[in-house]
C-alpha cells in the first residue's frame, strides 16, 4: 500500500503488461527460436509477427509517454519484454542465416526463387527495430528521475535483476545505462560487420556475373585424363577403415566385414542424427527466457498496488494469445517432421573396399 500521491506511479497498464501479453511474449519468442531452426522457410513471416508485435508495444508505450500517462514502472515493464523479443530476434536470424547458407550451397538456385525479399529485408526490418528499442530503453535510463507522471515517487521502485532487487534510480540506474551502453555497442558492431559481409558477397557475386569469362562463356569443355590400368601383379587393395578391423575379419567375406562394421558403429547411434548447433541454441535461450520471465514477473511483484486491472482478460489479452497460435501450429509440424535430427546430413567418408584380396 502506497500513499495516495504515488498510487499512479505502481499503476499497472494492462495493454502493456497485461498477463496475455506478457504470456504472448514469452512464447512467440521461444516458438520462433524453434521454428527458425526447424523450418526456416518459414521464419520470415514468423519474424515479421515477433517485430509487429514488439514494434507495436513500443508505439503504445510512446503514445502513452506523449500523453504523460506512461509511468516508470510501466517503461520498464515494456523494457523487458521489447528486449526480450530483441533476443529472440537476434537468435532466430542466427540460425535462419545458419540454414539458409546450408540450402543455398546444396541448391545455389534457390536464393533466386525465393526471392530477395526473404532473404534480406526482414534482416534489415528487425535490425532497425532493434536499435531503435535500444536508444528508447537508453533514453528512458538517462531521463528515469524525471520520468512520466509522479516523477517525484520513482524512487520508490525497486528494479529486479533476476532476483536481486535495486532501487530504480540508485544502483539499478546505473547498471540499467551501463548494460545498455554495452549491449548497444556489442550489437551496433555485430550489425555492421553482418552487414560489411554482406555486401561484400554480393558485390563479389556480382562481380563474378560481369566478369568477360563469364559472359563470353557459353559452353563448358571438360577434359579427361586416359586411364591406365595397372598390371594385376602390382594392385594393392588397401583401405583405411578395413585396416582397422580386427585381423580376423581382413580376409573374411564382404558380409562379415559389414557386421563387424555395423556392431563398432551402434555405440553412437543415439545421438548421430542430433543437431548439436539445434541443441545449444535451446540451452542459451532457455536461460535467456529464464532471466527474463523470472526479472518481469518479480518487477511486479516488488512494485504490487492494489490495482488489479493488470490481472483481467480482455480484448488486448486474448488478441495477443491468438497472435501465438498460427506459430504454435508451425513449430509443431516442423517438430513431427524434423525433430531434433540434422536438416543436412554430415559428409562420410567412402565405403569400406569389401573386396578380398587372396
Amino acid at each position: 500500500m502506497f500513499a495516495n500521491d504515488c498510487t499512479v506511479a505502481f499503476n499497472n497498464n494492462p495493454d502493456i503488461s497485461g498477463v496475455g501479453v506478457r504470456i504472448s511474449f514469452y512464447l512467440q519468442t521461444f516458438l520462433l527460436v524453434i521454428l527458425v531452426d526447424r523450418s526456416w522457410e518459414d521464419a520470415p513471416s514468423a519474424l515479421y509477427t515477433l517485430i509487429a508485435t514488439s514494434g507495436g508495444l513500443q508505439i503504445a508505450a510512446i503514445v502513452q509517454a506523449k500523453s504523460s500517462k506512461l509511468t516508470l514502472l510501466q517503461a520498464l515493464q515494456v523494457s523487458n519484454l521489447v528486449w526480450l523479443a530483441n533476443f529472440g530476434a537476434f537468435v532466430a536470424l542466427a540460425s535462419y542465416s545458419r540454414q539458409k547458407a546450408k540450402n543455398n550451397k546444396q541448391d545455389p538456385d534457390a536464393a533466386k526463387r525465393r526471392g530477395k525479399l526473404l532473404d534480406y529485408h526482414v534482416k534489415y526490418v528487425a535490425m532497425l527495430q532493434t536499435l531503435v528499442s535500444m536508444a528508447l530503453t537508453l533514453y528512458m535510463w538517462l531521463t528515469a528521475k524525471t520520468f512520466g507522471p509522479e516523477a517525484q515517487c520513482s524512487s520508490l521502485l525497486r528494479y529486479v535483476f533476476f532476483v536481486i532487487r535495486a532501487p530504480a534510480l540508485g544502483s539499478g540506474r546505473l547498471a540499467g545505462i551501463a548494460i545498455s551502453v554495452l549491449l548497444a555497442v556489442v550489437y551496433i558492431y555485430v550489425t555492421a560487420h553482418e552487414l560489411r559481409s554482406s555486401y561484400l558477397k554480393r558485390n563479389q557475386g556480382r562481380q563474378r556475373g560481369n566478369s568477360p569469362e563469364v559472359r563470353n562463356s557459353t559452353t563448358s569443355v571438360a577434359y579427361h585424363l586416359p586411364v591406365v590400368a595397372r598390371p594385376t601383379h602390382l594392385r594393392v587393395d588397401f583401405n583405411s577403415s578395413t585396416d582397422q578391423l580386427p585381423q580376423d575379419t581382413r580376409t573374411s567375406s564382404p558380409e562379415s566385414i559389414k557386421r563387424a562394421t555395423r556392431r563398432r558403429s551402434k555405440k553412437r547411434r543415439w545421438s548421430k542424427d542430433l543437431d548439436p548447433m539445434f541443441v545449444g541454441i535451446l540451452i542459451f535461450y532457455a536461460m535467456v527466457l529464464v532471466y527474463f520471465i523470472v526479472s518481469t514477473e518479480l518487477l511486479m511483484v516488488f512494485n504490487s498496488s492494489d490495482d488489479d486491472a493488470v490481472k483481467e482478460w480482455g480484448f488486448g489479452q486474448i488478441l495477443a494469445i491468438l497472435v501465438v497460435i498460427p506459430s504454435a501450429i508451425s513449430v509443431t509440424n516442423a517438430l513431427a517432421e524434423h525433430g531434433f535430427k540434422r536438416l543436412s546430413k554430415p559428409k562420410r567418408g567412402r565405403e569400406p573396399d569389401t573386396r578380398v584380396t587372396t
